[in-house]
């Protein structure tokens, strides 16, 4: 008698290590943006002291409607100690101050933080330390809450940076991430580059990697109003060009930009000038630590 027909199971799926592919995904972006600023004579450190006071302007004047700030705000009571990781100008520093017991602050950037220190002082706020350090160098004492906003985009060793976060939390963290991809280059590099500015990590790239280390998060996504803006139109060409990576002394290109700009921005209500404002998507997801 033939024989009975055997199944033709297909190969097994191979795994994905979604932390080297996260890996991946930022060393093909800091490869790029090394190569142009390395052209343009553009360091690290020129491009967050040159765009300080405009992401300030930019994003301070909004945190009573963001999303993360609302969701974070209602995990605490005012004996909550929090850690911003990546606080920049202290939006959320600044947001928070008045709800918690403390807020410690974590920034490499000096640029960004005199910034910050100069608001605190202004408004007298004597619960906030600021401490100057790269994430992974720095001695902080744990708090109850640990908080992290747009920031693990450029961090390779993402496993790393998120096990100090979970470990410096007592409570839970919290991670701001885009869902919807972000054009921080306006849309422009390629038309003066003449090759795609490479995308960055997003929230689900995240998700994969914490479920990988069994840390299994929550997520919410959340949809807000954004716009860049800038005082004026030569504030404009000053911040695009720079994250454009082009040369201070390529005139031509600043022209072109400028007429760019000038077809594209808009002036919204409160005199500043930037894109429409629309509307994006971003992903907080948070976890308890697990003991």
């Amino acid at each position: 008698m033939p024989s009975a027909s055997r199944t033709q199971i297909p190969p097994e799926v191979e795994a994905i290590d979604y932390a080297e592919r996260w890996r991946d995904i930022v060393e093909r972006r800091r490869v790029q943006m090394e190569a142009a600023n390395a052209e343009s004579g553009i360091s690290s450190a020129d491009y967050w002291s040159k765009r300080a006071k405009t992401y300030r302007q930019a994003l301070h004047d909004r945190t009573d409607e963001d999303p993360f700030f609302l969701r974070v705000r209602q995990a605490i009571t005012p004996d909550t100690s929090v850690i911003d990781v990546g606080a920049g100008t202290g939006r959320h520093t600044l947001a928070l101050a008045p709800h918690v017991r403390r807020v410690a602050a974590v920034d490499p950037s000096a640029a960004m933080l005199a910034l910050l220190r100069q608001d605190v002082a202004d408004q007298r706020l004597a619960n906030v330390d600021i401490i100057e350090s790269e994430w992974m160098r720095a001695d902080v004492e744990p708090g109850d809450v640990v908080i992290c906003s747009h920031v693990l985009y450029p961090i390779a060793d993402v496993v790393a940076f998120v096990r100090k976060l979970e470990a410096s939390a007592r409570e839970r963290v919290f991670v701001y991430l885009r869902a919807d991809p972000l054009p921080t280059d306006m849309g422009l590099w390629s038309e003066f580059r003449g090759e795609p500015l490479q995308g960055q990590p997003t929230h689900t790239d995240l998700f994969n990697v914490l479920a990988q280390f069994n840390i299994f998060a929550d997520v919410e996504i959340v949809e807000h109003r954004f716009s860049w803006t800038f005082a004026s139109m030569d504030e404009a060409v000053a911040q695009v060009s720079h994250s454009l990576c082009l040369r201070e002394d390529d005139a031509p290109s600043h022209v072109r930009l400028r007429d760019l700009l000038e077809s594209r921005l808009v002036t919204h209500a409160n005199g500043r000038i930037g894109s429409a404002i629309g509307s994006s998507r971003s992903a907080i997801i948070s976890w308890r630590p697990f003991r």
